[in-house]
């Protein structure tokens, strides 16, 4: 009797080993994460209420502290990462996205006699000046992940940029954090 409750209990433990994370979450014992990756223009502006330009992508999360003390969540703790191709972005910031341009760039590619092509980039800088928010960024803002120290789970936006055609199949959301290292797929 003994011998087949230790062989049920054994059996048990390497079944807990072999059990992935679901897709669309993460989680270790000191936080837990659930997200959904939203692509489509038209749902983006569904869920802003403004539109965004094509390439932006939007991942609706919520984060779930399992600490006994505070812990700090920042947008700044997320990747989203392409495994089609490898090509990753930090979450931005509502100002890197309806925030006013402060330089102008421009390139030029010139040819030698030889046959041998460079590309010059000139950076003309624009006046900076203390410009109100654009509507876009107020609405970025006021739907994204709070950046702040909690014992309560936490929902909102992150935003990122990434370049193609991108399939939900094919992202994964990388959190770094002071909770640690979690991956999530998306399904």
């Amino acid at each position: 009797m003994k011998w087949l409750i230790a062989s049920l209990i054994v059996s048990s433990l390497a079944v807990a080993d072999d059990i992935k994370s679901l897709p669309n979450q993460a989680g270790n014992g000191n936080i837990d994460l659930a997200g959904t990756v939203i692509l489509d223009a038209k749902e983006i502006e569904q869920v802003l209420g403004a539109p965004m330009d094509a390439g932006y992508i939007v991942v609706r999360i919520k984060v779930s502290p399992r600490t006994l003390g505070p812990l700090r969540i920042s947008a700044d703790d997320f990747t989203l990462v392409s495994r089609k191709d490898g090509e990753r972005s930090d979450a931005l910031a509502p100002g890197q996205i309806g925030g006013q341009a402060n330089l102008v760039l421009k390139s030029k590619t010139t040819h030698s006699s030889a046959g041998v092509s460079s590309t010059t980039v000139n950076v003309t800088p624009v006046e900076a000046k203390a410009t109100p928010a654009s509507p876009l960024q107020k609405i970025l803002e006021s739907k994204m992940l709070p950046d702040k120290e909690t014992k309560e789970p936490v929902e909102g936006l992150l935003y990122f940029l990434l370049e193609g055609k991108n399939k939900v199949k094919d992202l994964g959301l990388l959190y770094k954090g002071p909770a640690g290292r979690l991956a999530m797929d998306f399904k």
